[in-house]
């Protein structure tokens, strides 16, 4: 088996991990801005520590460049993170994974619109089946409002979609930042600083307005939030890893089946239903990612 192969599974398998992880907090009814934070923090700890170790004049590689690019995508990722949270909290994993998986559509957006992309007939085929997602999802939710219920699963597909838009946004930074000779450790640790310190300010003004009645499982919370946050450091390593030596369209067509994970075993353990609807939305999404980065 290739190199970058393994790197590729071993990073799906990571990302699916990460993602389950991010539904069984919400499950426990963790505060958002808190969990976000404290993986902002173990995300920029861990890189800034093998930054200073690895880097020769460390100093010297924390440019102006660094730092803007690290602010928007810090400030895309916080917000993405937070619409992602938000709408797992609302709507089952196997709704809420492939409308987020439509950040891939998004990005090519972003291409075809901002730098003049032309899509190639195969990738004509992806868009058609990200739309198909969204399509095959509003039609499961077509029935009446019949309560709070159906409302709120309808809030979580909203905030999937805005969590989907943000990403995409990160994503289109992290593009940028490739094509630039700036440090990637770096901008790594400043856009997670700016992530801790963002949500940081959001959870104090929150704490604040609630007073006594706004409290954290603090424990819990650290647990969860600090091993998304190596699961996100490591399984960004081995990304990198896999783009560097081996096919990028095949990569990230392996990459996008990371979705079954947290779904699946949201199936297991917390019994959400896998409907012929939520179940061809996955396999679309998938197919999405495969055609879009097909060459």
């Amino acid at each position: 088996m290739e190199i970058w192969i393994v790197y590729t599974l071993m990073a799906t398998l990571l990302y699916g991990i990460l993602n389950f992880l991010f539904k069984a907090a919400a499950e426990r009814g963790h505060d958002a801005d808190g969990l976000v934070n404290i993986v902002g923090l173990s995300v920029a700890v861990l890189a800034w520590g093998t930054f200073f170790l690895t880097t020769p004049q460390p100093w010297a590689q924390i440019t102006r460049t660094v730092l803007v690019y690290a602010f928007f995508n810090g400030l895309f990722f916080a917000l993405g993170s937070l619409s992602k949270y938000g709408a797992l909290k609302r709507a089952p994993a196997a709704i809420v994974f492939p409308l987020n998986r439509l950040n891939t559509l998004a990005v090519m957006a972003i291409g075809f619109v901002f730098f003049h992309e032309v899509p190639r007939p195969i990738q004509m085929l992806g868009i058609v089946a990200g739309i198909g997602v969204l399509a095959v999802i509003t039609l499961e939710q077509r029935a009446p409002f019949r309560g709070a219920g159906q409302r709120t699963v309808v809030g979580g597909i909203i905030l999937a979609l805005v969590g989907a838009v943000f990403t995409s946004l990160s994503m289109t930074v992290g593009k940028l930042l490739a094509e630039s000779s700036a440090n990637r450790l770096a901008y790594i640790g400043a856009s997670y600083t700016l992530v801790f310190l963002f949500t940081l300010v959001r959870s104090q003004m929150a704490r604040h307005k609630r007073g006594d009645r706004f409290r954290w499982h603090i424990g819990e919370m650290a647990a969860f939030g600090a091993a998304i946050g190596l699961l996100n450091f490591a399984g960004y390593f081995l990304v990198l890893q896999a783009f560097g030596s081996g096919p990028i369209s095949l990569s990230q067509a392996i990459f996008s089946s990371s979705i079954v994970v947290p779904i699946m075993l949201s199936h297991w353990l917390f019994h959400e239903k896998l409907t012929p609807q939520r179940v061809a939305a996955v396999g679309l999404a998938i197919l999405s990612v495969v055609f879009m980065t097909l060459k």
